[in-house]
């Protein structure tokens, strides 16, 4: 049992080790070298080695780190953080390594309780919640065996006593654990105040997001694949997003891009769920609404498509350039959740219905149409080859993309060297690179020709995840493009980057990632960036759904009325008019008679058939002989009692009391028995006598 202890007592080390790796605030050597010790111990405690440093070492060793531990916060880290927890790894190797008493396996655990604290208030992931779970399970088998292995070697009853103690023990340590772990954990993160948020965050996108952007630097930060944000479709045409704008630069030194205006207009926000409008939608067709979850970044800028028209969120204020991009107005370390409306105009639209160009307005010419000094005579004179089939500004720019898409080649791998005139060298020597030099390239072309034109730095739309019903956007996504104003329309997307030619697979690990990165936006949405703001804001906006849905019903029930009303009324002046004309009831008339002729058309032809007997125009058969003789009795019935439904007809006349009535239906009987059952058809004569018959219980009443 003491082995399993000291086995189950590494494997809860690496646990929380594990979790304090995750967060990403230790560098690779404090990694390789704990998970070496660590193993190592691990090793000799199986084979049953002697602990190499008594406890006397141990404590000189841990004195003497004390002064490498001012050197790495001052000069190797840089951070009391970061220092901190190399001093805790040291101390726990140090006392792994050492003689050991229970103390001491009571202090291992400890510090290793003490780096889940650590990263409980360095990282927001889900991640930590595996590796807490992991370390939960690694201390209930450590405790637990402790105190088996203390019973083992303890069995008087005062070691008992204290032993009890310790098996209980590991369910208040996991109670404990759990509480001020997920306290640490939701609370820092969502307070957002003290050191350690600000510890806790690794920025992003060093460059590439500034007023000031070097040729080159967004190729840089393609390199990494860290995720930058995510965004949630919400209303408006899917998939119209093709990019994420930030930051448009409009001065080229033949270098550098820089932005000459840098004056900012504070937004003032709306309502209580703090929405920021820029300018009015246009086109509601075009409009369309996202959700985004902003990791931190070492810029202010807000992504969003273009033309962004309104932002939404708790956001601490926003403010605006003259070049339509969007920034907050004081950085954060914190993850961002905001929403934001734009409009998409449609390109093929445009294209397919042009607007009557207006002239450029001079701020425009001057500040979107400037060239660098040095610029090489050649890409003068290549521009107007290019654009000289084109009459307008919009065929001008697509005859520019198109002539770079199909011409040159993408690449991150820039083998070739950029020379006192990269654009130069890119479109006459190399005929390869990256985004930066496309757009560049497009943006001094068009301008060459007259066509004002802006950089603009941001992302492609990025992966779609279809779990999360999400995109994810990662650093490798950067992206450089064009923005072309068209007179009489505004600023027009253009982008002359051909597509990557290794374009990624979809596979078994990359769904597993969707599902995990589902699982993360989930969340960051719901957990950690959902506080009351959020739930307010979430309370409103389900009222406002119920107020809306219940405003439609009621107009659809008014349409409904004032429509049922409508045909009513239309419905009573047309059955008014079909009532007044003569020709209605004539054809009404008609259509009576006709109805009542077919539903006694047998009644009827009977009777027709008596008259033709009477006449002596045609025999008579069963239907009438049986008429006449119904006829007769229905006579009689009036003075006597009724037949019953159980008598024969032959019953009911011989039990007659008036024997005359008795005589003269006798005869008839006779008569209407033969026609009946016989089948046989009547005579004249026969005819006559019922006839009689009928005469004469007339004249006997």
């Amino acid at each position: 049992m003491q082995r399993y202890f000291e086995i189950s007592c590494h494997g809860l080390m690496m646990s929380a080790f594990f979790a304090l790796a995750l967060t990403g605030r230790l560098n690779l050597p404090a990694i390789v070298i704990f998970t070496i010790g660590v193993g190592v111990s691990g090793y000799r405690t199986i084979r049953h080695l002697p602990p190499p440093l008594s406890a006397r070492g141990a404590f000189l060793l841990s004195c003497a780190y004390i002064f490498f531990f001012l050197v790495d916060m001052i000069v190797i880290s840089r951070s009391f953080i970061t220092a901190s927890i190399h001093l805790v790894l040291f101390l726990q190797l140090a006392k792994l390594y050492q003689e050991k008493t229970d103390k001491d396996h009571l202090y291992l655990i400890l510090l290793s309780f003490l780096q889940v604290l650590a990263a409980s208030s360095l990282t927001i992931d889900i991640s930590f919640v595996a590796a807490l779970f992991m370390f939960l399970i690694a201390l209930v088998s450590t405790l637990m065996s402790f105190d088996m292995s203390r019973s083992e070697r303890k069995s008087s009853l005062r070691a008992r006593q204290v032993a009890m103690p310790v098996g209980g023990m590991s369910i208040w340590a996991t109670v404990w654990i759990i509480v001020v772990a997920v306290v640490l954990f939701l609370a820092i993160p969502r307070v957002g105040t003290g050191y350690f948020t600000r510890a806790a965050t690794q920025s992003l996108l060093i460059s590439g997001f500034n007023d000031t952007v070097q040729l080159g630097e967004i190729g840089q930060v393609k390199l990494s694949t860290a995720v930058v944000m995510r965004a949630r479709h919400i209303s408006g045409t899917p998939f119209a997003v093709l990019k994420w704008r930030g930051i448009a630069l409009d001065h080229f030194d033949g270098h550098s891009w820089y932005k000459t205006d840098r004056k900012r207009v504070q937004m003032q926000a709306s309502g209580d769920i703090g929405q920021y409008t820029i300018r009015p939608i246009v086109q509601r067709r075009d409009a369309a609404r996202y959700e985004i979850l902003l990791e931190p970044l070492a810029t202010n800028t807000l992504f969003g498509p273009h033309q962004v028209r309104a932002v939404s969120g708790r956001i601490q204020g926003i403010e605006y350039d003259s070049d339509e991009s969007i920034f907050l107005r004081l950085p954060t370390s914190r993850r961002i959740q905001y929403q934001v409306l734009s409009e998409i105009p449609d390109r093929s639209r445009m294209a397919a219905s042009p607007m009557p160009e207006e002239q450029i307005p001079e701020d425009i010419r001057q500040r979107y149409l400037q060239l660098p000094d040095n610029i090489d005579p050649r890409i003068v004179e290549l521009a107007g080859d290019i654009t000289e089939k084109g009459t307008s500004t919009v065929e001008k720019a697509s005859l520019v993309e198109s002539y770079l898409k199909r011409r040159y080649a993408y690449t991150l791998n820039l083998t070739w060297t950029p020379g006192p005139q990269p654009l130069s060298t890119f479109l006459f020597d190399a005929r390869a690179g990256h985004c930066e030099y496309f757009a560049s390239s497009m943006a001094i072309l068009l301008r060459a020709s007259g066509v004002p034109t802006r950089l603009v730095n941001g992302f492609l739309m990025g992966e779609y995840n279809p779990i999360g019903d999400s995109y994810i956007v990662r650093q490798s996504d950067a992206h450089s493009w064009v923005e072309v104003y068209v007179p009489g329309t505004g600023w027009v997307e253009f982008d002359p980057t051909p597509p990557d030619p290794n374009p990624h697979e979809m596979s078994l690990a990359t769904q597993m990632a969707h599902y995990l990165d589902a699982m993360e936006l989930f969340w960051s949405s719901y957990i950690i960036v959902y506080d009351s703001g959020a739930q307010m804001q979430l309370f409103r906006s389900a009222q406002d759904r119920v107020h809306a849905a219940q405003l439609a019903l009621r107009d659809s029930s008014d349409r409904w009325m004032v429509r049922s009303q409508r045909i009513s009324d239309d419905f009573s002046a047309w059955a008014t008019e079909i009532m007044s004309a003569p020709g209605f009831w004539i054809g009404l008339t008609f259509l009576a008679l006709a109805a009542g002729g077919y539903r006694y058309r047998h009644t009827l032809k009977t009777q027709l058939a008596i008259w033709r007997a009477r006449h002596s125009r045609g025999g008579a058969g069963e239907d009438v002989a049986a008429q006449l003789f119904y006829r007769a009795a229905r006579i009689a019935e009036r003075a006597t009692e009724r037949r019953k439904p159980s008598e024969t007809w032959r019953e009911w006349i011989f039990g007659l009391p008036d024997p005359h009535r008795r005589s003269i239906l006798t005869k008839a009987l006779i008569v209407f028995e033969k026609s009946k059952y016989g089948g046989m058809k009547i005579s004249p004569e026969d005819f006559a006598l019922l006839e009689t018959t009928i005469h004469q219980l007339k004249s006997a009443r």
